[in-house]
């Protein structure tokens, strides 16, 4: 397969074809509700000539409503002009690197004669290489079950990963007991192999019914996660030359794999955490890295910052998801049950659980995970037995004499400041320098404003769902009130007062009058409305809160932020700090 065919896609083979149109002139109240009943992500707008002169996106309308902006806004005055367009027939990969440099994540396509065909967008782009990348894996395949060498698979184990159909004619392969490499070449080959010596040449050898083969061997090694070796084997015949072939083909797939992971938008996701904060991608990516390691880690963060669910990401994504993940706060444990609880006990009545015993949290997760949440509030004594079972991988159960063996991965959360528990006393050391070799610092709500309105709407959905509620609307004053708020409870707060406002809504509108009390007062209105003793300080309020809003408006870029307020950003810096508005 050439590389012409993974790389030569045109525009018009990855476009999205449901495009819609709406007059400039449409005001932004009939805007949301024609983006909210069509489910668009995004939106051309068209002057009286039916010209396209502007894109918006429902991020793009839910930020001005948050903004407070009138409903009867016209969308000439919200949109995004200067549009840029796209030739169907470009090059997919040309107009990625043009969409990239001109900073869009949106593009019309026209044909030759100006019609418009579509809209190019970040996902459809990565969709089209998706779709080429099966359909070479598939051909691939295809190749592999056509061809009459027989191809084995074998990982850095040396143990069987696939094979094709010539293979499983030549040696007939057992569906009930497991092959090895041992049951079709001789013990001496064998370790060559598992040696690493390669590549092996036409080598000749005999299998145990005196049948005669040659043999050539080709290292693999894809996205530095997959290592292994490809077996060539035929029956006394000339061995085609597929192993160079399996090489290009490798590295034509882990050049698109890399593509399209470089076409991820502002947004990252992994398992079910997802953020457009810069500095929670950072955690995330940092998280997706060591997942499929087996060192222990520590999650740093507030309460109610989705410690739990990176923690269940790292699992899900590493070598141990087939077994338990076993969570356990420490902070509902009494403290004369943590021994019982972590390590388990022998039969008798000791240890409160009865003449059978109990099996501990660690034995349960044998082979899988377990996450400690609020470790600094274990015991002295069981952060020392804890800190032997991370060197020795056994325990003691509780009245026992016999070590138990488990092979657990341990991912350790906190919200308070670890160190400082160690230079007090109260927190072991040695378990300390174990738990935090990797750690990850999870920012709270207040610091990742760019993600509320997206955790809004997936909150909005998956509640609506739950309680058999169609949401339409959400009130501006309502996304504004949640910008203005420091979310002191984080992610799990905003959840659970969206599911107040889901529960309580009418007639598929959120509104207002469905917030808790104290989210109704804005901070920032109750500081203007106290006692002011002199014009200054009436300026200061007014001050701020426009430098609050501009840098809101710009995800906290203090460049734009002070471009938009005509000020220098030394001077921007200066405000920040003299109102306390630093991030």
């Amino acid at each position: 397969m050439k590389a012409e065919y993974l790389l030569n896609i045109r525009v018009r083979d990855a476009l999205t074809k449901e495009v819609f149109l709406v007059p400039e002139d449409t005001d932004v109240e009939r805007l949301n509700e024609i983006m909210l009943l069509k489910q668009q992500e995004e939106v051309l707008v068209t002057d009286s000539n039916q010209k396209i002169v502007g894109i918006i996106t429902t991020n793009d309308l839910a930020k001005s409503l948050a903004r407070g902006i009138d409903r009867k806004t016209k969308v000439r005055l919200i949109m995004t002009p200067d549009v840029v367009f796209m030739p169907a027939d470009k090059l997919l990969m040309e107009a990625k690197m043009e969409m990239r440099k001109l900073g869009i994540s949106r593009a019309p396509v026209l044909d030759e004669d100006g019609n418009l065909l579509g809209l190019l967008t970040s996902k459809s782009i990565c969709d089209g290489f998706s779709s080429r990348l099966e359909k070479a894996v598939e051909f691939h395949e295809l190749i592999l079950d056509k061809v009459k060498t027989a191809v084995c698979v074998l990982d850095d184990r040396c143990e069987i990963l696939s094979y094709n159909k010539a293979f499983e004619e030549m040696f007939s392969p057992s569906r009930i007991i497991k092959m090895t490499p041992s049951n079709f070449l001789p013990e001496p080959l064998v370790e060559r192999i598992k040696k690493g010596e390669h590549p092996l040449e036409d080598i000749f050898f005999e299998n145990k019914d005196n049948r005669k083969f040659t043999l050539k061997t080709c290292r693999f090694k894809i996205a530095g996660q997959l290592n292994g070796v490809v077996l060539c084997i035929e029956e006394i015949s000339n061995v085609i030359s597929l192993i160079a072939e399996l090489d290009k083909a490798n590295y034509k797939l882990s050049f698109i794999e890399k593509q399209m992971g470089s076409l991820k938008d502002a947004e990252c996701c992994f398992g079910e955490v997802v953020s457009k904060n810069p500095q929670m991608i950072k955690a995330i990516e940092k998280a997706r890295k060591i997942a499929p390691s087996q060192a222990p880690l520590l999650i740093k963060g507030e309460c109610g910052t989705g410690k739990e669910m990176l923690a269940k990401a790292v699992h899900e994504n590493s070598t141990r998801k087939s077994f338990p993940l076993i969570k356990v706060n420490c902070a509902a444990i009494p403290s004369n049950l943590f021994e019982n609880e972590f390590f388990g006990s022998e039969e008798g009545d000791f240890s409160g659980s009865g003449r059978y015993g109990k099996t501990g949290l660690l034995e349960l997760a044998d082979k899988g995970t377990i996450f400690i949440d609020e470790i600094d509030v274990l015991p002295s004594e069981i952060q020392i037995k804890l800190l032997h079972f991370l060197q020795e991988q056994t325990f003691f159960r509780l009245g026992g004499n016999m070590p138990v063996h488990a092979n657990v991965r341990i991912i350790a959360a906190t919200n308070k400041d670890l160190e400082s528990l160690v230079r007090e006393g109260s927190f072991n050391t040695e378990l300390y320098r174990r738990i935090s070799a990797i750690t990850i610092e999870i920012p709270p709500l207040r610091e990742r404003c760019e993600d509320i309105v997206d955790l809004v709407n997936t909150f909005v959905r998956e509640y609506g769902n739950f309680y058999n509620k169609k949401i339409n609307h959400i009130a501006p004053g309502v996304l504004k009130i949640f910008m203005d708020y420091d979310w002191p409870g984080n992610v799990r707060e905003l959840k659970n007062v969206v599911e107040r406002m889901v529960v309580l809504s009418n007639n598929g509108e959120i509104t207002e009058d469905v917030l808790p009390g104290y989210l109704r007062k804005d901070y920032l209105t109750v500081e203007a409305t106290a006692e002011i003793n002199d014009l200054n300080k009436a300026a200061d309020i007014a001050e701020k809160r426009v430098i609050l809003d501009t840098l809101k408006k710009y995800a906290y870029n203090k460049t734009k932020a002070a471009r938009a307020l005509k000020i220098s950003r030394s001077t921007l810096y200066n405000k920040m700090k003299e109102y306390n508005l630093g991030k």
